[in-house]
């Protein structure tokens, strides 16, 4: 328990039911004139059966329509998801059937296979010399 626990306790306010209960609710104004609200047993509640009793409205569901905007950016992203695979899909039949490209298993090509990079062949490793009868000068203490 620090200081500050200790102040924020000794000046806490009640809680908004609490405060209903010592001092009652304010007055309600609507466009500058008193709503009254005195209770709610004076306001009766009538429902409609044939409505409580039928199915859920689902003609969003049915005609296709987003209902709010996550489920348009689920549908969009989905789309280009669909979009890509189709383009990944041509461009590997473009490869094989028009370039006359082999098929590559698992989209990976391996470096050392079929000439390489499109025939380029790797650069080897440049050779280093190492010398050992260089002599260092060393500073000390």
């Amino acid at each position: 328990m620090g200081w500050r626990n200790i102040i924020e306790k000794m000046h806490m306010t009640s809680t908004l039911t609490k405060w209903y209960e010592e001092h009652g609710r304010h007055e309600i104004f609507a466009g500058g004139k008193k709503v009254g609200l005195d209770t709610a047993d004076k306001y009766d509640l009538v429902l409609n059966q044939a409505h409580v009793d039928s199915a859920a409205n689902d003609t969003f569901e049915k005609s296709g329509v987003a209902k709010n905007a996550r489920e348009e950016k689920i549908r969009a992203r989905d789309a280009k998801l669909k979009q890509d695979a189709e383009n990944a899909r041509m461009a590997k039949l473009y490869r094989k059937e028009i370039l006359q490209e082999p098929d590559m298993p698992g989209g990976f090509v391996a470096i050392g296979e079929i000439g390489g990079l499109g025939g380029i062949k790797p650069a080897s490793a440049p050779k280093v010399e190492v010398v050992s009868n260089i002599e260092e000068t060393i500073a000390g203490d």
